[in-house]
């Protein structure tokens, strides 16, 4: 399970609108184990390439992450539209304390993006 807190303040500008604002992430130890717990075997294996093996580590939930984000979209029409994201944020918890980042990584994550909207109608049946 994963909640996510997003409060962004939106201000469109013509045919541009920007958003932007922080963000709070908490996630279940079954979403945060499987990408950060290190199991016996993955500690051995992690250690076959000439790196240092990394330790069995057991992830557990809680507050995952917090940050900030904000986007800017232009609109040709109605109809479409296209955006850039640009997202940062800090590892916290069990995730953070994971030796995946510790030893391998970092707490401090960065994300962009860009993609394009077509967006349509649809009318009820009824």
């Amino acid at each position: 399970m994963t909640g996510n807190l997003y409060v962004d303040a939106v201000v469109p500008l013509g045919q541009w609108r920007l958003s932007a604002g922080p963000r709070l992430t908490a996630q279940s130890a079954a979403a945060v184990s499987p990408y950060f717990s290190i199991t016996p075997a993955q500690s051995v294996s992690s250690g076959i390439s000439g790196l240092a093996p990394l330790p069995v580590y057991n992830a557990t939930g809680g507050f995952y992450s917090y940050g900030a984000g904000g986007q800017i979209e232009y609109f040709f029409s109605r109809q479409w539209s296209t955006h850039a994201v640009v997202e940062y944020e800090r590892l916290t918890g069990s995730a953070a304390d994971s030796p995946l980042v510790t030893m391998r990584g970092s707490p401090n994550q960065l994300t962009f993006g860009v993609g394009a909207t077509y967006t349509f109608a649809m009318h009820p049946l009824w």
